[in-house]
Formats: C-alpha cells, structure tokens, sequence
C-alpha cells in the first residue's frame, strides 16, 4: 500500500457515515471523568407548571381547571417547605430527593419579553439572549473555551444549538451499543499494519487520525462493558439517560451532557400525556441517581431540567392548555441545596392568561456554570448572580 493509497483509504474509513461516529474521529476519549458533572435535559413543547407543581390548596386553580386540575388527594403535599406546593402524583420517585434536601424546584422561571414560540423561546433558552442576537450555544461557548474535544456529550440525534459553538459543537452520540467500525478483515489487518509505522506530512496526519480512533473504539468498548446498577424505563429517553451513566461510569470524561423528552405540548386531552411524560421523567432520574449513588458520583453530578415555557392558567377548550410564560424548573443531585426557590402563584396576577415570569433562567443557568467552575461572565455575557443551589 503506498502513502497516496493509505491517505485515500483510511480517509474513507473515517468518512464511514455511521459505522464510525464523528464522536470517535476527533481524538482519543479523556482518560478520566471531570470532577464535577452538569447533566441537562431539554422537556421539549413546553411543560405545564401547575399541574407539575399544583397549587392544591387554591380554590381558584380548581376553578380555572374544572377538567384537567390534578385532584386534591392526588397530590404529593410537600409539606411546610413546600408553601401550600405538591407535586404531580407521577413524581412520587422525586419525593425522596425533596425529603433529603437534593430536589430544588424553581417554578415561573423565564425571561424578559417572553416569547409564546416553541422555536424561538427554545432558541432563546438555548442561546441565553433574549434579544436574539447571538447564535451560538451558551454551552457551545463555554466548549469554545474548553481543551477537551469530549468536554461535552449530547444523547440523542443531531447536536442542538444550545451545545454549538463557533469552533466546535458538541458531538452526537445515539446510543453506546451503535458504536463500531466494520471494515474487511483483509483491509483491517493492512490498516493496522499501516498504521503502526510513522510517516510523514499528511500521512502521518492520518495515521494519528486512526489511531485515535482505534484508542476511542476502546474506550467506547469499556464503556458498552459497563452494565447500569439501575431499571430505567425502556424508551428513549430512559435509554439516553442510562447511556449517560454508563459514559460516566467508563470515564468518558465529558463535564457537560445534554439530552431531550419531547411531547409536551399538551394543547388536548393532557392529563394523560403529562402523566406519562412526567411518569418517564420521574422513573428515570430516580434510577439515574441511583446509578450514581452506586458510582460514588452522586455528590459530583447535578441534573438540570428545563422546558421552553409554561402552559396558560386556564384549561381550554380541548382539556388541554395553550402556551404560556413562565415554566417549572427542576435542579437535582446530591450537591444540590434542594427546596422551593420561589412561592405559591398569584393566579390572580397574569399575563394574557399565563404566570408571569419571577426568576431568570440565566440565573439558574450561572448556577450550573459555577458547578462546573466555568466562567459565567464569558459564557453568559454579564455576571448574572447565580441562584444559591450549591
């Protein structure tokens, strides 16, 4: 095989679509996990607050909500703590984090101007600037600042814009098990011979190239090996957090990881579609901690959950809600400094039939950046005080 035959070939291999993901084709994988891990989930189409976190003690909220309110007895009473607050009954897994102090719930976060578009508001979320002008990632931009090509992980499809940054973009990662390279056994064996003897110019370029790759096929194979100590749910969602434990487990080394649950914009008939929602959420961060307890990791990751909006106060006409402001969001681990940031909503006090937003999510956000020790003024573009979560 001469130097131009071996550059065509092995650029081919690392062009092989699927069979090698371009997560392996950057470098070899960080030799051990971060100190501290920041894990984010996107509730993509905009979770409805008061019945995530009801108002059960306010006859006025049953009014509003003749058909759809979750019922008194239902409700999981958070107690004095919790400000006349419960929780949805399919979040009865999270209760043993609100008990022991590691389950912050911060409700009608937002910002200012808000905007009631799915892709817009989630731009927004994604970019931290309301005023649109920025198109990178809040993440994107502290991986720009980052030495590590894995410093962050997105589960799922094609990375989104809040992992995008000018010089690099999160890589996508669709399941554990998916990674591998097939190539012809007569090819594979001339491919590593080739590759085990340095070179020059491009060629040796290449070379480092597949050898990273054949490092990072390792690692990937150490961490398929890991087996989860938890039962998550079998879909999506469950699955994308389970491999997010086993990346953690093998030392992936990513300080950031990022995934989605879509489905939540419940314009009709959502008491049963946030029910299951929130039943897969719940189930599977309950099973998430419990991986990381088994890990000796619960104390270095901290779960962020978010969702583009809030719902309108009043039901509709289709048992359902339509878009509306200021959302819920869950904080949880066990560094959190858990409890309710906020207070009982004032549903007399609206804003075309939405909460009004009382927290920035760029506080909660600055929050999450000081865990990982990152620089807030350079990520966000202003110190935004961080929310006492740790």
């Amino acid at each position: 095989m001469d130097r131009r035959d071996f550059i065509k070939k092995s650029l081919l291999t690392l062009a092989l679509g699927g069979a090698a993901p371009s997560l392996l084709s950057k470098s070899a994988l960080a030799a051990q996990s971060k100190d501290k891990i920041l894990v984010v989930v996107n509730l993509f189409g905009g979770n409805d607050q008061l019945n995530t976190l009801v108002p059960f003690k306010n006859d006025l909220y049953y009014r509003l909500r003749p058909n759809i309110a979750i019922k008194r007895e239902s409700v999981l009473d958070l107690g004095q703590n919790g400000q006349n607050l419960g929780l949805h009954p399919e979040l009865r897994p999270l209760m043993s984090m609100w008990d022991q102090g590691n389950l912050a719930l911060i409700p009608q976060v937002g910002y200012p101007n808000p905007n009631r578009s799915h892709f817009i508001s989630t731009s927004i979320w994604h970019t931290a600037d309301p005023t649109r002008k920025e198109e990178t990632g809040w993440l994107g931009r502290w991986g720009d600042l980052q030495d590590d090509p894995f410093c962050d992980t997105f589960i799922g499809g094609a990375s989104p814009q809040a992992v995008t940054g000018h010089k690099r973009t999160a890589p996508a990662v669709s399941s554990v098990d998916s990674f591998t390279l097939r190539m012809p056994k007569p090819f594979e064996e001339a491919l590593e011979k080739e590759i085990a003897q340095p070179r020059l110019g491009p060629a040796e370029g290449v070379r480092q190239a597949m050898l990273s790759l054949r490092g990072a096929l390792d690692k990937i194979g150490r961490i398929r090996a890991y087996s989860n100590k938890a039962q998550y749910p079998d879909n999506p969602f469950g699955k994308a957090m389970a491999d997010v434990a086993r990346m953690i487990a093998g030392g992936l080394g990513s300080s950031v990881y990022y995934t989605t649950l879509g489905g939540w914009d419940t314009h009709a008939a959502q008491p049963p579609r946030q029910q299951e929602l929130l039943s897969y959420l719940a189930q599977t961060l309950s099973a998430f901690r419990q991986d990381m307890k088994a890990l000796g990791r619960d104390q270095d990751v901290m779960i962020m959950v978010f969702s583009e909006f809030g719902r309108q106060v009043a039901e509709n006409a289709s048992f359902g809600t339509d878009h509306g402001q200021g959302g819920l969001m869950l904080v949880m681990g066990g560094g959190v400094r858990g409890g309710l940031y906020g207070s009982e909503p004032d549903l007399e006090d609206l804003e075309l039939n939405a909460l009004k937003y009382k927290t920035d999510f760029r506080n909660v956000y600055a929050a999450s950046l000081r865990w990982i020790q990152a620089d807030i003024q350079k990520v966000l573009g202003a110190n935004f005080q961080p929310l006492g979560l740790i």
